[in-house]
């Protein structure tokens, strides 16, 4: 499904601040709604060290550069904007986030995935998944790839598709895949990659939505029933 067909632009982007748990700033997503953050990774990333849980920190004091900035931006963003929904300072969010797996706080279902110097961050109260990739980052041996991990059906479209544009049609392919995996809580050694054909807009229960970033990045995310309306916000970092 495009975005055209599915998703529903912000016009003001999202700004929540920490604020008092009498004073929330961001209702949470109805049952037919996903609310993706588009969370650039940038800024002074000491500024959200403060709000990361014990766990969170322990993590952080094992990655160095922009590894480090990144992971901290990242979770203390995603913090700010759960305490947004939940009437909650960013500290007091009770956000678990094991190495590996997908976020977990009570009552909402939650996907997170970043590339580079971009984070998605997605919000809905039915299993969802999300994730993104950037165009300058296929490898050279695109043919061979292509064999390796799509469905008959999606190897077909990419074999059609003008050379210049193969990459980003195989990059399509991936994104939904993961986000298919992201929203079935499935690592990917749990199916093969060939097994699983998102080359139409449903896989079984989900639904599959193509994420509009611009020309530098491939996005999509999945969806599960009754959420069908997609709203994308930008999280700003007024520090930078």
């Amino acid at each position: 499904m495009d975005a055209q067909s599915c998703l529903n632009e912000c016009d003001d982007p999202g700004t929540p601040r920490e604020v008092a748990s009498n004073a929330p700033t961001v209702a949470r997503p109805a049952a037919r709604d996903v609310h993706v953050w588009r969370i650039e990774l940038l800024g002074d990333a000491e500024a959200y060290v403060a709000s990361l849980s014990p766990a969170e920190r322990l993590r952080l004091e094992r990655l160095r550069g922009e590894q480090r900035d990144r992971f901290a931006i990242s979770h203390g963003a995603i913090r700010r904007v759960l305490g947004a929904y939940l009437e909650c300072s960013a500290r007091d969010v009770p956000l678990e986030s094991p190495s590996g797996r997908p976020p977990r706080v009570p009552g909402l279902e939650l996907s997170l995935t970043h590339c580079e110097q971009l984070a998605l961050f997605a919000v809905a109260v039915t299993p969802v998944g999300v994730d993104v990739e950037a165009t300058n980052r296929v490898a050279d041996d695109l043919r061979e790839l292509a064999e390796a991990t799509l469905s008959p059906a999606e190897l077909r479209q990419f074999l059609t598709t003008p050379p210049q544009d193969q990459a980003r049609t195989w990059l399509r392919s991936w994104v939904r895949k993961e986000a298919v995996l992201k929203a079935r809580r499935e690592g990917l050694d749990r199916r093969s990659l060939r097994e699983l054909d998102v080359s139409a807009d449903r896989v079984e229960e989900l639904t599959l939505v193509d994420l509009d970033l611009g020309p530098s990045h491939v996005a999509a995310a999945a969806l599960t029933p009754p959420a069908a309306r997609i709203t994308l916000r930008d999280w700003t970092d007024d520090s930078r």
